[in-house]
């Protein structure tokens, strides 16, 4: 019966080894290490250089403190454990002989701290930073080959905003037009369109009657009767033939008795000779009561007369280029004028217009209720020639004034020099109406008579009311 048994191999005889010539203090812990291995244990020198060959170390850094953690003696155990070869047959009496040895064996020192704490090189160039070059970028410079037109159909108007009181706008996107634009195509109308323009519309009313002068309307009767002293007066000149001077105008053109007829017989046409001579009445008391009454003086009231119109209209702004300088206010003096007074004669029929050129506006009196938009245009060509420069379109303003009312075809001429004193003294013209014209007919020709709106005739009373 055969059994187990361990074979004791016989220990062989240790290897002269060739002593190594003494390593330099800079060698790497590693190689420290393998010399002491050799020294202990020659029989694992053979595989010391091949386990424990000092890799190189790129990029050395400076040398470290010179002492570094010792290895705990666990980890030297299991150090001297795995350098061992079991085939060698190495008894474990051996080993454990050897491991008090080992055990109290000196702190080697290491150089693992340089490894474990790296410090940043000294002796490095440090690379250079590169630097990029910023070039400025020059913005294309637009010219007009290239942009691109656009055909829009709002764009045609942009002119007219360069005329707004600011200016052009700033941005591009307009809220609204000063004027109603067709829709292009593709468009629909807003829904607020009607509200926008009904507001739009009372808006500028009220503008346009904030801007109206202010009149009286007096209490009661508006007409002063005439006495009967003057209406005999008038009677009897009636009754002279009709080549009799009756009175004078103040530019000393005679008055005869067949002018006042026209004035004073109900349901006449007055004649451009009343017409004149009582407008000339009316500047008179202007110029009076203001004190504008000398010769160098520049007038602050003036009245062209029935011809003025109807030249203006046929033969446009050369036809009375000299009118406005004749009377000291052409050019840009028209502007220091406080009223201007043009009748209008068309189509037999007696219209007033009243300019104020310091107020940029323009009052159309009409007794058949005409708005006057044609014969602004007309009065419009007058004043862009005489102002030039100094005219924009867009101050001048068509004032909504209105007249009273005559109640036949022959009184518009009579309602023509009522409405002109009402102005003149500052009555509203509706202060009057149909009723009173066979009186007002009869108090002009006895004015003229008069001389001027002088003694019993003038306007004011000593009370401070001013009737017709």
């Amino acid at each position: 019966m055969g059994g187990f048994f361990w074979r004791r191999k016989s220990q062989a005889p240790p290897k002269q080894e060739p002593e190594l010539p003494p390593q330099p203090q800079s060698q790497s812990p590693f190689g420290a290490f393998a010399s002491w291995q050799a020294a202990q244990f020659p029989a694992a020198s053979q595989y010391s250089d091949d386990v424990h060959r000092t890799p190189p170390v790129p990029g050395a850094f400076p040398e470290s403190p010179p002492s570094s953690p010792t290895l705990a003696p666990s980890d030297r155990r299991e150090a001297v454990a795995g350098s061992i070869d079991q085939e060698d047959g190495v008894h474990m009496e051996d080993l454990a002989s050897a491991l008090p040895e080992l055990l109290t064996a000196p702190e080697l020192p290491t150089e693992l701290g340089r490894h474990l704490h790296p410090r940043k090189p000294t002796n490095l160039t440090p690379t250079p930073t590169r630097v990029r070059r910023v070039h400025p970028v020059t913005p294309p410079h637009l010219v007009l080959e290239d942009e691109i037109p656009v055909d829009d159909p709002w764009s045609q108007q942009s002119l007219a905003y360069e005329r707004l009181p600011f200016g052009r706008p700033v941005s591009a996107v307009h809220l609204f037009y000063p004027d109603r634009r067709p829709i292009p195509s593709g468009r629909i109308e807003s829904v607020f369109t009607s509200q926008w323009q009904r507001l739009e519309k009372e808006r500028k009313a009220q503008e346009r009657d904030q801007r109206l002068p202010t009149r009286a309307i007096p209490k009661g009767l508006a007409v002063r009767p005439l006495s009967w002293e003057w209406l005999n007066r008038v009677s009897q000149e009636m009754k002279k033939p009709n080549n009799h001077k009756v009175a004078m105008s103040l530019s000393g053109d005679p008055i005869s008795r067949r002018d006042i007829a026209t004035c004073v017989t109900p349901l006449e046409w007055l004649n451009d000779e009343i017409i004149n001579a009582y407008i000339a009445l009316i500047i008179d008391y202007l110029r009076d009561s203001t004190g504008h009454t000398g010769r160098q003086d520049q007038p602050r009231y003036h009245a062209f007369n029935s011809f003025f119109y109807s030249s203006l209209r046929d033969k446009g702004y050369q036809g009375v280029r000299r009118w406005a300088n004749r009377a000291k206010i052409g050019g840009e003096k028209l502007l220091d004028v406080d009223t201007v007074f043009v009748p209008v004669h068309q189509s037999s029929h007696w219209t007033l217009l009243i300019v104020r050129p310091g107020d940029r506006t323009v009052e159309y009196f009409d007794s058949l209720g005409a708005r006057g938009a044609a014969q602004f245009k007309v009065i419009k060509e007058w004043l862009r020639g005489e102002l030039g420069a100094r005219f924009d379109e867009e101050e001048w303003t068509l004032l909504p004034s209105r007249s009273s009312s005559q109640d036949n075809g022959s009184d518009c001429g009579a309602f023509l020099l009522s409405n002109a004193k009402a102005i003149a003294i500052g009555i509203d013209p509706r202060a009057f109406g149909a009723a009173d014209i066979n009186m007002l007919r009869k108090k002009i020709v006895a004015e003229l008579i008069n001389g001027g709106l002088r003694g019993e005739f003038n306007p004011v009373e000593k009370t401070g009311i001013a009737l017709l």
